[in-house]
């Protein structure tokens, strides 16, 4: 009976109809307007969204210390660092007093550390979500994790528990340092060219330092409609840094700090991805069906709920070498039905590109950080 059906439920059928009911009428009209969804927004599926290890910061894991689950989440940390993340960190020199408050501790710029200590930060945004919007995880139908996101992603998917997450942090951390450390390496960022653009660029840059041989330099992540992080070696960088900034209506490019991580997504992690394979086969025994649907940046792929753990692990291995189609990811689920993304991380680096993927989901987005930095932010 209509009386007894869900009022949250009956309200989203009646925006929907009043938007399908406008949009016949502006089209009958002749008008082009581009229509924002009326359906509540806690009536929406939610997809969570985690980031990658290029959102450091300590802020939102300090804040959420004490919520139910993550005092344990950080004792199984402070085992696995060997000392505590949110301790006060020795001062190693005067130019340490000049950083500022949010300032990270130089500690965290390592990948050894910083992989295990953002997969925790990650699932303590998760209890604050729990905290700040009751009920809104029940109606989480998707994840997608950014690079080292993809972990998160899948131990609040069910795959793994806590502790099998955060021990393949680690070694994923410490086999991509290893992997980084073996040659020079640094990472890039471009806005305002399109993918043809960048490519070409990748190309010449390689022609300029080795001839187009034995040298790497490539897209690492499609992040929005012409945003890329490119990585490879630093020579070659170098070569592609100078040739973006005299490219007409390239917008921003910069190079990352050589800390950042090396040549992610490249060949050069091959040495990193041979480990990470090795491990996830011997805990395949562990490791469960998602509970809901996982898009994965390995080509964009979705794996439904429900599906084998051994259709994750190719692909978890294969975005260490690969590139990270980030956009093409989230736009997936925006097409399978999400409406209502909640970035679980520190800072809100998804939800900037977001802004540039899809504005409707921007709008409705909601990063865990900004519930940190503005507690005027009311809970649904």
């Amino acid at each position: 009976a209509r009386g007894s059906r869900d009022p949250g439920e009956r309200g989203a059928e009646e925006a929907s109809s009043r938007e399908r009911a406008a949009q016949l009428m502006a089209a009958q009209m002749g008008i082009k307007i581009k229509f924002r969804s009326m359906a509540p927004v806690q009536s929406l599926p939610v997809g969570l969204l985690f980031p990658d290890q290029n959102s450091r910061s300590l802020r939102l894991l300090s804040a959420a210390r004490n919520l139910p689950g993550v005092p344990a989440m950080l004792d199984s940390l402070r085992a696995t660092l060997g000392f505590d993340p949110l301790g006060a960190s020795p001062i190693q020199g005067v130019w340490e007093l000049f950083r500022g408050p949010e300032a990270i501790p130089v500690w965290l710029e390592e990948t050894r550390l910083c992989q295990p200590v953002l997969f925790i930060s990650a699932l303590a945004a998760v209890e604050r979500l729990r905290q700040r919007r009751p009920g809104c995880l029940e109606r989480c139908r998707a994840v997608a994790g950014l690079s080292l996101g993809e972990l998160a992603a899948l131990t609040f998917a069910g795959v793994f528990d806590v502790a099998t997450g955060l021990r393949i942090a680690r070694l994923r951390g410490e086999a991509m340092q290893e992997a980084a450390e073996a040659s020079p390496q640094r990472q890039l960022s471009i806005a305002g060219l399109r993918r043809e653009a960048v490519e070409r660029l990748c190309v010449e840059a390689l022609e300029e330092e080795s001839g187009g041989g034995g040298c790497v330099c490539q897209i690492a992540q499609e992040l929005f409609a012409e945003g890329f992080l490119c990585s490879g070696d630093t020579a070659a960088m170098e070569a592609l840094l100078r040739r973006a900034r005299a490219t007409e209506g390239c917008k921003q490019v910069s190079l990352l700090k050589a800390s950042a991580g090396g040549a992610v997504h490249t060949p050069r992690m091959a040495g990193a991805r041979a480990r990470l394979l090795e491990e996830l086969r011997g805990l395949e025994g562990l490791m469960k069906p998602p509970r809901c649907d996982v898009y994965m940046g390995a080509g964009a792929r979705k794996i439904e709920a429900g599906s084998a753990p051994s259709d994750l692990i190719p692909l978890l291995c294969e975005q260490l070498t690969g590139c990270v189609r980030w956009e093409a990811t989230v736009r997936s689920m925006i097409q399978d039905g999400v409406g209502q993304f909640y970035e679980c991380g520190p800072m809100q680096q998804l939800k900037g590109m977001m802004k540039r993927i899809d504005e409707d989901a921007f709008s409705a987005m909601l990063s865990m950080d900004h519930v940190v930095k503005n507690e005027k932010e009311k809970p649904r």
